[in-house]
């Protein structure tokens, strides 16, 4: 394969964000809230209720943009998101935010998850630095002590996965209707570093420092496997793996997210100790990970039987900046290649140039599969951020 001209990968990925991806989400709000969810063809889905992960990932986006790009336009839909998580999500009483509201901007599901007030951290420590908001930081922080003392396990560490709404944890701590219930996941402390180390990148703090220290050791001794360089994804309360399963987006997800998260802790060896992770992960999600066919990235799937079913948005997009990451780190153009492919793939697959937006995913035949364009699990985060990730480390490749 000829090398990419890198110049052109950075314009394609600055046309996809700022033609399609960030002019897409303002059709979501409404006077005081959001739509629930769009379907295929950008109409109202009935029966879903409005989840707090959308909301919180439009926060951060949109945050993130303005910081970046500085139109007002951004900022404006930033403000807007967290107005509506500050007046319909937040429990004034118990601390943290509701899974969804229901229309009225009552509670629908109260039950506190980990995962998202990570990614309320995350949405309100960006929309500080894009805002210079006090209040948005202090939120952050909240909830950052909130989280560590209701869903830290003493006993054998990490933190625990769901709650009530006065956060008792929840015998049942299934997370999504296809995952398992499980109290200790992969994709909860994925998210939790993810979001600490972003808090400690906008407002450095030893306590927050030594929480991501904490973190990346759960992760590394934990929950990366020890006979193979990818995450087990489900553990009871002990650490034992409960399902076998692979997850080839999260490995090449968290080989990229894990390494910055280091370097944000700044400590030499945590960083060296990374860096081997992020390229030996992502060597086998290129070995493993990939459709030969199309040169997708596989969903879940056990070893029995190696690829899956179907391919979705956000593994694609991980895909990108997980590979283009390893490039950086190794100077292995196989690395450059296989995100290049990926992003031909996107753009081919993916992407809904009249439309807008992606859609969901395929099937295995290449059939799309029919699940909403906008929804509580599908928002504007993994393909905006792989954007901005492109963007930025392009122009600092060309700079040096």
């Amino acid at each position: 394969m000829k090398t990419p001209d890198l110049d052109q990968l950075r314009e394609s990925f600055k046309t996809e964000l700022f033609d399609n991806i960030l002019p897409y989400w303002p059709r979501m709000r409404t006077t005081h809230s959001f739509l629930p969810a769009l379907d295929d063809a950008n109409q109202p889905l009935p029966d879903i209720k409005l989840g707090v992960i959308m909301v919180s990932r439009l926060l951060w986006t949109y945050s993130r943009a303005y910081h970046l790009y500085g139109n007002p336009e951004y900022i404006e839909l930033a403000n807007h998101a967290k107005h509506v998580l500050l007046n319909k999500f937040e429990d004034k009483a118990n601390g943290g935010f509701y899974w969804t509201v229901e229309d009225s901007g009552l509670p629908y599901e109260t039950k506190k998850q980990c995962y998202a007030q990570a990614f309320c951290i995350y949405a309100f420590s960006e929309h500080y630095r894009a805002s210079g908001e006090k209040d948005s930081l202090d939120q952050a922080y909240k909830l950052f002590h909130l989280i560590n003392e209701k869903a830290w396990d003493p006993k054998t560490g990490g933190y625990l996965e769901t709650f009530t709404a006065d956060w008792i944890p929840l015998e049942k701590m299934r997370l999504g209707v296809d995952d398992l219930d499980a109290p200790k996941t992969m994709n909860n402390h994925l998210h939790i570093i993810e979001a600490f180390a972003n808090l400690q990148l906008i407002d450095p703090n030893p306590e927050v420092k030594e929480c991501c220290r904490q973190t990346l050791r759960i992760i590394a001794d934990r929950i990366i496997l020890p006979d193979t360089p990818r995450f087990g994804l489900f553990y009871d309360y002990d650490w034992k793996l409960i399902d076998p399963v692979v997850s080839p987006g999260h490995d090449i997800e968290g080989s990229w997210l894990l390494y910055e998260s280091a370097e944000i802790v700044g400590d030499a060896d945590l960083v060296e100790e990374f860096k081997k992770i992020a390229l030996d992960m992502a060597e086998l999600v290129l070995d493993t990970g990939i459709d030969p066919k199309d040169n997708g990235v596989y969903d879940e799937f056990h070893n029995e039987n190696p690829q899956s079913d179907t391919k979705c948005w956000w593994p694609q997009a991980e895909g990108v900046v997980g590979f283009f990451n390893a490039y950086e780190l190794s100077g292995d153009k196989r690395f450059l290649e296989a995100a290049t492919v990926i992003w031909d793939y996107i753009q081919e697959v993916f992407i809904e140039r009249d439309n807008g937006e992606w859609i969901w995913g395929v099937e295995k035949n290449g059939n799309r599969i029919n699940k909403e364009k906008a929804g509580p699990w599908k928002s504007s985060y993994h393909n905006s951020r792989a954007c901005f990730e492109i963007i930025s480390r392009i122009e600092k490749l060309s700079v040096r």
